[in-house]
């Protein structure tokens, strides 16, 4: 455990999850060359992104018992070459309903590979280093966001959609064979893959006990508040906002996403070794970032005209840290359920943030139609993507902010009305930071 070893393996499963993201992020920075190839307005387009995302959350619960039942090698290795066949039907599709059975494909393979490489971290690690190793996985995976916005952006306006999209199923086929050399469930004699004996045999039974666990449902509602907004505006709305709505470059606008990817590389680990340190904080810490999400939100869709380039700024930098937070989602599910459920419990928490962007998705579509129809009716000449009918649509989000936090408080309060059951009392934050500086000073 813990060994050269494991970090090899861990990587090699981090590399397929650093691809998957590159896969599910290519149509974030090519919604103006999908609208143009395919001839779609914003509603069509946005079911082009959805899809893939509420195929996702759908398959969550099935990819989380198969995981229970087969460990993440199998599962990993068959979503990498389930997500090379789906880029290439993307590649190859002139006409929408092609592409959008190529993205089915890839949100069916990228729902087995994260929730995969986090169990896969469980089965070599041990220690307060696991907390770290979630965020270690999610900055990884934000590496293939990199490639997205910067090369793969690059690519698609050099060599066109079929080549550039080409070769993103070749990337695919290359994770698929990496894990089959080099990723193992478990090392010999290290945890078995099924884990604790207090659970009960099946599949039904072990579903049912992960959600029942309250600290699977904090994770759920945290990260269905904290990934949803981040997935919308790097998935596929925020590319069109910023180069349509703002008036900016598609440089400049690739460069603004690529701020998002860095501060999460650079806050993931951070939030690691925090919800590492303080175990019982990790819900403050989730409350506080969903606050600076919907504050930040707020004050860039009131602002009068245009926000400014410092504000445009602050909203990429604050959608950056969101990632991180939702990635405790899954801490949580680690320190209430045991091995054995650990595949189902994840999949619970993973619905959270992509059922959120599969309900915005297609929502901001059809409210930026349904602003561009009246306005136009009413003689403006406007543009489909301009900043007033984003400033509208984009509002929606702010409902699922609220109901996110809402339930957060509420999930928290139950997970702590059972930690107190079992002798585990949570004193107040300012108690639990007088201690530990006066902890500092000794």
């Amino acid at each position: 455990m813990n060994s050269a070893r494991s970090w090899f393996v861990w990587g090699a499963g981090a590399v397929a999850y650093m691809i998957a993201i590159l896969h599910r992020s290519s149509l974030g920075v090519a919604g103006p060359a999908a609208a143009e190839r395919f001839d779609v307005a914003a509603t069509l387009l946005s079911t082009l992104g959805a899809v893939q995302v509420g195929v996702y959350a759908a398959m969550q619960i099935p990819v989380g018992v198969l995981l229970d039942r087969y460990g993440p090698r199998v599962l990993i290795a068959t979503g990498a070459i389930v997500m090379a066949g789906g880029q290439t039907m993307v590649a190859l599709a002139e006409e929408l309903p092609l592409a959008i059975a190529g993205r089915i494909l890839l949100g069916i393979g990228d729902a087995a590979t994260f929730i995969s490489v986090i169990r896969l971290q469980s089965g070599w690690f041990r220690g307060p280093i696991v907390a770290q190793m979630s965020q270690w996985t999610a900055t990884t995976g934000q590496l293939g966001q990199l490639l997205s916005v910067v090369p793969f952006a690059w690519l698609l306006h050099q060599i066109g959609w079929t080549l550039s999209f080409g070769s993103l199923a070749a990337l695919g086929a290359v994770a698929f064979v990496l894990v089959l050399l080099v990723v193992f469930d478990a090392p010999k004699g290290g945890a078995p893959a099924t884990g604790s004996i207090d659970v009960p045999e099946g599949w039904w039974p072990r579903l049912r006990h992960a959600v029942r666990q309250p600290g699977t449902r904090l994770g759920f509602w945290t990260h269905f508040s904290l990934l949803g907004s981040t997935n919308v505006f790097l998935l596929l709305w925020g590319y069109p906002m910023l180069v349509e709505g703002l008036g900016y470059s598609r440089g400049e606008a690739a460069g603004l996403m690529a701020v998002i990817v860095g501060t999460g590389m650079v806050v993931g680990p951070i939030v690691g070794i925090a919800t590492a340190r303080f175990p019982l904080r990790r819900s403050t810490l989730v409350l506080a970032i969903v606050g600076i999400v919907v504050a930040t939100w707020s004050l860039v869709l009131l602002w009068p005209g245009q926000p400014p380039d410092w504000l445009v700024v602050v909203l990429v930098v604050v959608l950056g840290i969101a990632g991180p937070g939702s990635t405790v989602g899954f801490d949580f599910a680690r320190t209430f359920n045991p091995l054995r459920v650990l595949g189902s419990a994840n999949g619970v928490v993973n619905i959270g943030g992509f059922m959120a962007s599969f309900a915005l998705m297609p929502a901001i579509g059809i409210i930026l139609d349904a602003v561009h129809s009246a306005r136009t009716a009413g003689g403006e000449a406007v543009g489909l993507y301009d900043w007033e009918g984003f400033r509208i649509a984009l509002a929606s989000q702010l409902v699922v902010l609220a109901l996110g936090l809402v339930m957060i408080v509420r999930m928290r309060r139950i997970t702590r009305s059972r930690m107190r059951e079992e002798g585990i009392e949570v004193a107040p934050v300012w108690t639990a930071v007088a201690q530990w500086m006066r902890d500092r000073k000794r």
